[in-house]
């Protein structure tokens, strides 16, 4: 199961996603992977779903057609915007300056970094 995939930083996410989608595949087989609404790609969706990976990107607000899609995918955009606000919680956190050598090292760095700001959370609540 993937849980992080890391690319080169100078290329935009739908390439690497295009370009390593066998890779990415086997990574994230069954898995729902959440996208914003850059990776509208029907092709590709359909693709991953052969591959059992559940490819959802969130619809533009005029491709929405029932209130129940309207609200599905509202709920999702609020997951994603969460999930990046708290990685650019994490970037002030110091996780801009981690350094590695290979990118096992990056993502456990990562995942670490990750806990750490959990722990605090957690702490800070109590």
């Amino acid at each position: 199961m993937g849980l992080l995939y890391v690319g080169p930083a100078n290329r935009h996410d739908v390439t690497i996603v295009q370009v390593n989608r066998e890779e990415f595949a086997a990574r994230f087989r069954g898995c729902r992977v959440l996208l914003d609404k850059g990776y509208i790609d029907g092709g590709l969706a359909g693709w991953m779903r052969e591959r059992d990976v559940e490819y959802v990107a969130i619809k533009r607000r005029n491709m929405i057609r029932s209130r129940e899609e309207r609200l599905y995918y509202r709920v999702l955009n609020r997951v994603r915007r969460l999930v990046e606000t708290r990685f650019s919680q994490l970037e002030e956190y110091g996780l801009r300056y981690v350094r590695a050598v290979t990118r096992r090292g990056l993502a456990i760095k990562i995942i670490v970094a990750i806990l750490a700001f959990n722990l605090y959370q957690l702490m800070e609540a109590t």
